[in-house]
């Protein structure tokens, strides 16, 4: 890493063209009949970058893309600040250079190209920003070499395949998640129906309420998950006593199947106050960190705890399991599609969470993880001071 901090690096090359040598060399490129002919010729948003990956030239494709996240000057810009990536001014010298691009698809296909030359292909998640609203993208990106008077320049391809990855991920909900859980409710119908037993009965029909109300909830966490993406999700706001919404979701969260066999704690506060929220939406928000938590916790032996605090005319709460997570996940925490799973289709918990906590609940979530604190993600909210029960 170089010791000026504006040429600081954890990534790729720090080093930026000068405004003038940009102008210049995009004319230069431009004068050739054949550029314009290629750039507009392709069926995606295309860029050509010069040896710092700084644009100097794109098709019509591209210009409307980055004009849906508020570029106007494309010139000079790399492909993160071009999209408004919430990553891409971390570091003074930009898109590339910050921690998070280390695991940004597209930066790592733009490096292995300049290494190797040959041709890149990658998936890329980024998070873009406008009029601080947040939006996932995800975007398969291409990198290949274009020869223009000598001179080498590089022909980087954006395809947004968001839709598809909704769709994979709709798919594996409701043909895993859900299709498991009805065929539960299923399996105890048949039972209940063949029983005799009066006791089996009282104990199928409290299993039969409450996987119904599981798939009811995982019905209704995607209805809103969508909604909420396209800002159509209605926020009902209501006093609500803290140490009640712990102990519901504690009661909801302790009987989850990923809970089998773990120790969940919650603890109360010792003075109770109240928090003017949308109960269901703070709900399901720590309901998923509740799940990862258990999902991350192998060890039976290990608790997870589940607390908040109130201070500064906020209320915090804490999910905290006691496994570590690598940098690379902490780096792609958040993403739309990123999963810890690795499977398809997967990733979108966290995701919503920052979403509905954000942009619906105006607060903030984040986390922690390492060795000393273990991991421990936290939902921040405003509430108001002396406020009381409706």
């Amino acid at each position: 890493m170089t010791s000026d901090s504006t040429l600081t690096t954890y990534y790729d090359t720090p080093f930026r063209t000068t405004d003038d040598v940009i102008k210049k060399t995009s004319d230069e490129i431009l004068d050739q009949p054949f550029i314009k002919e290629v750039l507009e010729g392709m069926n995606s948003a295309v860029v050509i970058l010069d040896n710092n990956r700084q644009i100097v030239a794109y098709n019509q494709l591209a210009k409307k893309l980055f004009e849906i996240y508020g570029t106007e000057i494309v010139y000079g810009k790399r492909i993160g600040e071009a999209l408004n990536c919430i990553h891409s001014d971390v570091m003074p010298a930009g898109c590339g250079t910050s921690q998070f691009c280390q695991e940004c698809g597209a930066a790592i296909a733009i490096k292995k190209h300049n290494e190797s030359l040959n041709k890149e292909i990658n998936e890329c998640r980024i998070t873009s920003t406008k009029d601080s609203v947040e939006f996932a993208l995800d975007l398969k990106v291409s990198a290949s070499t274009l020869n223009v008077n000598s001179n080498r320049f590089m022909l980087f391809t954006v395809q947004d395949i968001s839709n598809e990855k909704r769709r994979h991920a709709l798919e594996r909900i409701f043909f895993h998640d859900i299709l498991n859980t009805a065929g539960a409710i299923k399996g105890i119908s048949e039972v209940l129906q063949e029983s005799e037993s009066m006791d089996e009965i009282l104990e199928f029909k409290d299993l039969l309420a409450d996987s119904s109300n599981q798939l009811v909830q995982e019905i209704q966490s995607q209805r809103e998950l969508m909604q909420a993406e396209n800002g159509q999700l209605k926020v009902n706001l209501h006093f609500v006593k803290i140490n009640w919404i712990l102990e519901s979701v504690f009661k909801i969260y302790s009987k989850h199947d990923s809970a089998k066999g773990k120790m969940l704690k919650y603890q109360y506060l010792e003075s109770d106050e109240t928090v003017l929220t949308d109960l269901v939406l703070l709900t399901r928000s720590l309901g998923n960190l509740m799940k990862n938590a258990l999902e991350a916790t192998t060890d039976t032996k290990r608790e997870v705890n589940y607390w908040a605090e109130v201070k500064d005319g906020k209320v915090l709460f804490h999910v905290k399991n006691y496994s570590v997570m690598p940098e690379s996940i902490q780096l792609q925490m958040f993403q739309r599609s990123f999963s810890t799973k690795g499977e398809r289709g997967r990733g979108i918990g966290t995701y919503s969470v920052k979403l509905l906590v954000q942009q619906y609940l105006k607060g903030k979530v984040y986390f922690i993880s390492n060795d000393v604190a273990k991991t421990i993600f936290t939902i921040e909210l405003p509430m108001l001071l002396n406020n009381t029960t409706e």
